[in-house]
């Protein structure tokens, strides 16, 4: 039975992929790591809590409504100017940079916030070939709002299905550096 559903699990992550990437110009690598990111593998003998995870998960790629949603906001983002590699590069050293921060207690609207978010706007705007002014604070913001809760749902989800018991660091870092974004311009 794990493995039907292992199969069962990876196509639908396939399909979810495939759907949402369908009207942007993703590239074949971006999708492929997105996919074996977001496909653990289901252990031989599952807990409920596991099986619960796995349920929950397949219901959140088989959402239409949801995959709506995201194929909209990828197509106006992977519009051919995104640089995706310069966008990795930089919410890398940000996001060091922000975990450093909360390791250190500083609060998002503290200078070292402000500073830290001016830099991901500057970073995150020229990966997207965009300007980093208010209107693009105000998409950052509506992006997060948009899907903030439920991504961080499903990477809870998939710590789960692994048996991973750290907690979420990347919820944090982004629940950080979108308050530090609020004073930074």
């Amino acid at each position: 039975m794990t493995k039907l559903s292992q199969t069962e699990f990876r196509a639908a992550i396939e399909r979810f992929f495939e759907d949402v990437a369908s009207e942007a110009n993703v590239s074949p690598e971006w999708k492929r790591q997105m996919i074996d990111a977001s496909t653990p593998d289901l252990p031989d003998d599952p807990t409920p809590e596991q099986v619960d995870a796995w349920t929950e998960i397949m219901a959140f790629v088989s959402d239409k409504e949801y995959a709506m949603e995201l194929r909209n906001s990828m197509s106006s983002m992977w519009d051919g100017a995104f640089d995706p590699a310069a966008y990795a590069e930089a919410s890398t050293a940000i996001f060091a940079r922000v975990r450093q921060a909360i390791d250190k207690g500083e609060a998002p609207g503290s200078e070292t916030g402000k500073a830290i978010a001016r830099d991901w706007l500057a970073s995150s705007a020229k990966a997207m070939n965009r300007t980093p002014d208010k209107a693009f604070l105000d998409w950052h913001d509506n992006q997060y709002r948009k899907y903030h809760s439920r991504s961080a749902r499903y990477y809870e989800l998939l710590r789960i299905l692994r048996g991973d018991r750290q907690p979420d660091t990347i919820s944090e870092e982004w629940s950080w550096i979108n308050a530090a974004m609020a004073g930074a311009l």
